[in-house]
């Protein structure tokens, strides 16, 4: 029968599931409550049937054996960790960890080790000290862990020998696991049938064996053995079960590894390539964006980019101007709440001597600037009704007035407008003039927050990591703490990636060390915004339709008063996957 070890505060606990279903989460009424900001009402569901486990992530920050978890079906040995806590799946203790020291011996040990993890980030010197501890835990005297190479044979990657002569282990017991997949216990090493012949093991002079593989998600990434050449000293299978644990911790560690040497390889093949042209995102939404960039750029229709603030409306806008015919020619920007009334007129379309005060001189304009080339005109909708009226003239003419003028002049612009408002509600409340909300917006490309870019605010955390620190070279940085990679997984980034950017150059600013650590401010990550607080109320609204109806998802629509169509996008944009609420 499963159960669920949980470690959390260098503390244990089991917990017995009664079948049905377990409901991970912040909230008291679940049934394993996790206290920290940031972990949502119900960040994780465990459903358990005919002797399975599922585990389905309500929450992008559960990691399962050290990568995202979405929804899976569980195995024996399996680690979630959401926020500080982990969760092993596990069975009764008849058939797993009895250890010949106190259980609270162990803890400590085990213990320490996780706080070594949180300091350490070389892998090598880490799994040092999982070998040390394993030493000090289940005795024995050689340790080694190996990894598998591309062809899958077996290769020392850290033991407890000084050196390659002093390597002291049984080929025989490795390639065993290696084959069966499972764990090995050999009490007695001499006599052992399954060793039978091995001269390994006479000229080794062994006296115990444990051998068990290292495992993530079901795949062996790796092996792990542990020696005796003691005759006083005899390996268990209970011996074999903490090793186990241990294992599973150390597959894990490795996986995490590969994880960020990944992300290190991601950005460096970015950086290379140059095909984003300063924009990061391996995300599905933004390669759909950046594949629109391409159609875009073969026109010279109007373009309008919506999106938050700090989502990178301007370096579309540039990769836009870059991609196109006009990239050779000049690409202008002028902020509309920069400016308001005659001197936004001014700038935009020019003016001569003496037309106002102040007009010493004669003034080209932007928009005569910009002739061949891109006019960007970020903050759009900061525009007032006046300007609004010429700036349409122009673009349906293409004749440019200065003021102070009686002639008009011919221009040939692209025009790409930007806004972090509604431009249609603000059209519905008169507040922006329609005739030329539908000639700016020909095409219109909406730039997702951060929080909705899936892993890329890692990407994009790791490409600042690389900038900044290139810019303090005296500083010795390696790689984030590991507390701050959980940070900026879970935190909802509501000045997007600017927030992310300072955030990060901040952090390698203050690093006293080799690892970076993030400061959001203090802020109560518990707190959603408005819009997050608002998707979420409608997440919750949606399922609880479906499931008061009985799962039929046409009638929910019917009962919230909404379209079938409008229904199923409301329910696309929540995520979409079947939910118990």
């Amino acid at each position: 029968m499963h159960l669920l070890r949980i470690f959390r505060n260098h503390k244990s606990e089991v917990f017995r599931p009664d079948g049905g279903m377990v409901v991970v989460g912040c909230s008291e009424e679940g049934d394993i409550v996790v206290e920290e900001a940031g972990i949502p009402e119900i960040a994780l569901q465990l459903e358990f049937c005919d002797g399975c486990c599922r585990a389905v992530a309500k929450y992008p920050g559960v990691r399962l054996n050290g990568g995202k978890l979405k929804s899976q079906r569980l195995k024996l040995g399996d680690r979630i960790e959401i926020g500080g806590t982990a969760i092993i799946v596990d069975t009764e203790p008849d058939t797993r960890l009895s250890f010949d020291v106190s259980a609270d011996n162990f803890i400590n040990t085990f213990g320490r080790f996780a706080a070594a993890v949180g300091k350490e980030r070389d892998l090598r010197s880490l799994l040092r000290k999982a070998i040390s501890i394993l030493f000090e835990v289940i005795g024995g005297t050689d340790a080694f862990i190996f990894t598998l190479d591309e062809n899958r044979r077996p290769r020392v990657f850290v033991s407890s020998a000084s050196g390659p002569a002093e390597e002291r282990f049984s080929d025989t017991v490795v390639q065993n696991v290696l084959h069966k997949g499972e764990g090995i216990c050999i009490p007695n090493a001499l006599s052992d049938p399954q060793l039978a012949g091995s001269q390994s093991i006479v000229d080794l002079r062994l006296s115990s064996v444990l051998c068990c593989p290292l495992q993530v998600a079901g795949k062996m990434n790796g092996i792990i053995y542990l020696g005796s050449r003691k005759a006083t000293h005899s390996f268990s299978p209970r011996d074999l079960d903490g090793l186990s644990v241990y294992a599973s911790v150390v597959a894990m560690l490795i996986n995490h590894v590969e994880y960020i040497s990944q992300q290190h390889a991601s950005i460096r093949r970015l950086a290379r390539s140059g095909r984003h042209e300063g924009i990061i995102g391996e995300s599905k939404v933004m390669k759909d964006l950046l594949a629109s960039v391409d159609s875009l750029a073969a026109s010279d229709i109007s373009v309008l980019l919506e999106g938050e603030t700090g989502v990178g409306k301007d370096l579309f806008a540039q990769l836009i101007h870059r991609k196109s015919s006009r990239s050779g020619r000049e690409f202008v920007v002028i902020n509309c709440s920069s400016l308001q009334g005659q001197l936004m007129e001014s700038e935009l379309f020019g003016h001569r001597r003496g037309s106002f005060t102040g007009a010493v001189r004669d003034h080209a304009g932007l928009f005569r600037a910009a002739h061949g080339g891109t006019l960007f005109l970020d903050e759009i909708g900061e525009m007032d009704a006046g300007l609004q009226a010429k700036l349409l003239r122009t673009l349906e003419t293409g004749m440019v007035r200065a003021v102070g003028a009686t002639d008009e002049q011919s221009v040939d612009v692209r025009i790409i407008c930007a806004t972090n408002r509604d431009l249609s509600e603000m059209v519905e409340r008169g507040e922006f003039r329609r005739d030329l909300y539908y000639r700016i917006n020909q095409y219109c490309l909406r730039l997702p927050p951060l929080s909705r870019r899936e892993d890329d605010c890692l990407l994009l955390a790791y490409f600042f990591l690389e900038k900044y620190k290139s810019m303090y070279p005296h500083k010795e940085i390696v790689d984030f703490h590991p507390d701050a990679l959980e940070a900026i997984a879970v935190h909802d980034w509501p000045g997007n990636v600017r927030e992310l950017a300072a955030t990060v150059h901040k952090g390698v600013l203050a690093s006293q060390g080799p690892l970076v650590t993030v400061d959001l401010g203090g802020l109560d990550k518990s707190l959603l915004t408005y819009d997050a607080a608002m998707r979420a109320f409608q997440q919750k609204l949606l399922w609880r339709a479906i499931h008061a109806c009985g799962g039929s998802r046409d009638r929910a629509a019917q009962r919230l008063g909404l379209s079938r169509s409008t229904f199923f996008r409301y329910l696309a944009a929540s995520g979409g996957t079947n939910r118990q609420l």
